[in-house]
């Protein structure tokens, strides 16, 4: 019987292990509150785990370059070259996905006041 619990012991261990490992390697911020690049909305906290998890996105559904940086390592507060600026990257990316899946749309809806 002592046998039979410490192999038992050592598969949750190898298991846990393992899920631990893989969401420190995959994990995403709960709440994330995306730069104001905007004077007249407030900014928008996005739900990063609900869109990976619940909603079936994949990275590079967002992160088009195949790379988890931030948006505004590209795109800057202004245009660049064929380089889109950070306010218009975020409408074309978040709204166009919207419009698709039918998410939220009207500036309330993702611009609100939060309070701290």
């Amino acid at each position: 019987m002592k046998k039979f619990h410490n192999r038992c012991n050592s598969a949750a261990i190898g298991i846990l292990a393992l899920f631990v490992m893989s969401g420190a390697l995959y994990s995403v911020e709960d709440i994330m509150i995306l730069p104001k690049v905007g004077h007249r909305q407030p900014p928008v906290a996005f739900t990063h785990r609900a869109h990976a998890n619940h909603y079936g996105l994949k990275c590079v559904d967002c992160h088009h370059t195949g790379e988890n940086t931030k948006c505004s390592q590209c795109h800057l507060i202004r245009d660049q070259a064929a380089i889109i600026n950070l306010k218009g990257a975020f409408h074309q990316q978040c709204l166009g996905c919207h419009r698709k899946l039918s998410g939220p749309l009207g500036c309330s809806r993702c611009h609100k006041i939060t309070r701290q």
